[in-house]
C-alpha cells in the first residue's frame, strides 16, 4: 500500500526544511564573519618606539587601543587613513615630531574620512614641536574627544585643520608649551587650502605633484568646539590670507564655540575671519597680550576681508560670553566693504583695558542687521 502524505504534513515538512536551511545559512555567515574579523587588541608599549605597532594596528584593524597607565613613544608620525579610531584613555603618548596627519590625494573634503581620537595625554618632553602636532587636510568627519595635548610649541599649532568639514572637538585640554613671541600662531587653527596657508603640500612626504590641485581655496565648515580648555599664543583662529590671490575671498562656514575657556597669550583669544556663520556662546575668552594698542589685544575678534557676496547671508551670534581684551573686548568689522548679514552681540560680560566705553567696537555699516544689547562692560588693568 502506498503511503500518502496529507497537505498539512507536507507543508510542515517544507517549513522545517526552510527553517533548518535558514539556521544553517546564519551559522555559515557567522563563521565567515568570525574568521574574517578579529577583535581589536591592546597595543602594548615597548618603551622605545611604538609608532610602527600603532600604525600597523590602525592599518589592519582600523582601531588602536592604548593601555591605561602606559607610556608610549612615537619616533615617527602616525599616518591617518579612512575609518580609524585611536582609544587612548589613561595613556600617555610622547612625541617630538608631528604626531598624526593625513597625506591627501584629493580635495573637496574627500581626502580623509571618519577619524576618531579619544583620550590620552599627548605631550612633548621638551619645548614642543614647532609646527602642527595634529594636522588634517581636506578631511571629513573628525572627532577629537577628552584629549590632553601638551605637544606643540607656542609658535606652532596643537591642532590644524585645512579645508575640513564636520569636525567635533569636545572635552579637550589643549595648551601650547615652550616659549614663543609670535602673535600670529594659534593653538587651534582653521585654515584655507592655499599655497600661502598650506605650503607643506609641496614638500615631502606629501604628493608634490598634487599640490596645485589641493590648493583649491576651500575653507573649513561645520566645526564645533565645546567644553574645552585652550591656551596658545592665540587661542582659536579661523584664518584668512591675502598672499595667495583669490584665496582672500575664501570663507569658513558654521563655526560653533560653546562652553570653552580660551586664552591667547600674545594675541586674540578668538579670531574668526571670513566666517559666514558662527555661534560663540557661554565661553570665557581672554587676550593676555600686554597693552591696548593693537588688534591682537582684542579678546574676541570677528572680521571680514572677503569679497565673496555669500557673506551677505551670514549669521553671527556672540552671546553670553565673558571676554577680556585690551583695545576692545569684542571687535566686529568688515574690511572689504562686503556686509555681513545678521549679527547679534548680546548678554556678554566684557572687560576692557581701554575702558568700558571701548569694550565693543561694532560697525553698523558692516552688517545688514546689527543688534548690540544687554552687554555689561568694566575697565581692567594688566596684571
Amino acid at each position: 500500500m502506498m503511503n500518502t502524505v496529507s497537505k498539512g504534513d507536507y507543508r510542515m515538512k517544507i517549513k522545517n526544511v526552510l527553517l533548518c536551511g535558514g539556521i544553517m545559512l546564519m551559522a555559515a555567515l557567522c563563521v565567515g564573519k568570525t574568521d574574517s574579523t578579529k577583535a581589536a587588541v591592546i597595543v602594548e608599549a615597548n618603551g622605545t618606539d611604538d609608532s610602527a605597532n600603532i600604525q600597523a594596528e590602525l592599518d589592519s584593524m582600523g582601531v588602536a587601543v592604548l593601555k591605561k597607565g602606559e607610556t608610549y613613544r612615537l619616533k615617527n608620525s602616525i599616518i591617518l587613513k579612512n575609518n580609524v579610531t585611536v582609544k587612548a584613555e589613561g595613556a600617555t603618548i610622547i612625541c617630538e615630531k608631528p604626531i598624526a596627519f593625513n597625506i591627501p590625494e584629493t580635495a573637496d573634503y574627500n581626502a580623509l574620512s571618519n577619524v576618531t581620537i579619544i583620550g590620552g595625554t599627548w605631550k612633548s618632553e621638551g619645548s614642543g614641536y614647532k609646527g602642527s602636532s595634529f594636522k588634517f587636510t581636506h578631511a571629513n568627519n573628525i572627532t577629537l574627544k577628552n584629549m590632553t595635548i601638551r605637544a606643540a610649541n607656542l609658535g606652532g599649532h596643537s591642532l590644524e585643520f585645512v579645508a575640513c568639514q564636520n569636525v567635533t572637538i569636545v572635552g579637550c585640554d589643549i595648551v601650547g608649551v615652550g616659549k614663543s613671541n609670535s602673535k600670529t600662531e594659534e593653538a587651534i587653527q582653521l585654515d584655507v587650502a592655499s599655497s600661502a596657508t598650506a605650503p607643506y603640500l609641496n614638500g615631502v612626504p606629501f604628493k608634490t605633484e598634487l599640490a596645485k590641485s589641493l590648493w583649491n581655496n576651500a575653507g573649513c565648515k561645520n566645526v564645533t568646539i565645546k567644553d574645552c580648555k585652550i591656551v596658545g599664543n592665540r587661542g582659536v583662529v579661523a584664518n584668512y590670507t591675502d598672499k595667495a590671490g583669490k584665496a582672500i575671498s575664501a570663507i569658513h562656514d558654521n563655526i560653533v564655540l560653546k562652553n570653552n575657556e580660551i586664552t591667547g597669550l600674545k594675541g586674540e583669544g578668538v579670531a574668526l575671519f571670513n566666517t559666514k556663520i558662527a555661534t560663540v556662546s557661554n565661553n570665557k575668552i581672554k587676550s593676555l597680550r600686554k597693552g591696548k594698542a593693537d588688534a591682537y589685544t582684542v579678546g574676541l575678534h570677528v572680521a571680514n576681508f572677503s569679497k565673496n557676496k555669500d557673506m551677505n547671508n551670514s549669521v553671527i551670534t556672540l552671546s553670553k560670553n565673558t571676554v577680556y581684551g585690551g583695545r576692545q573686548a569684542i571687535m566686529f568689522y568688515s574690511h572689504s566693504g562686503v556686509k555681513y548679514g545678521v549679527v547679534t552681540i548680546s548678554n556678554n560680560k566684557l572687560f576692557c583695558k581701554a575702558g568700558k566705553k571701548n569694550a565693543i567696537y561694532a560697525n553698523h555699516k558692516s552688517a545688514n542687521l546689527l543688534t548690540v544689547s544687554s552687554n555689561t562692560a568694566k575697565t581692567y588693568k594688566d596684571k
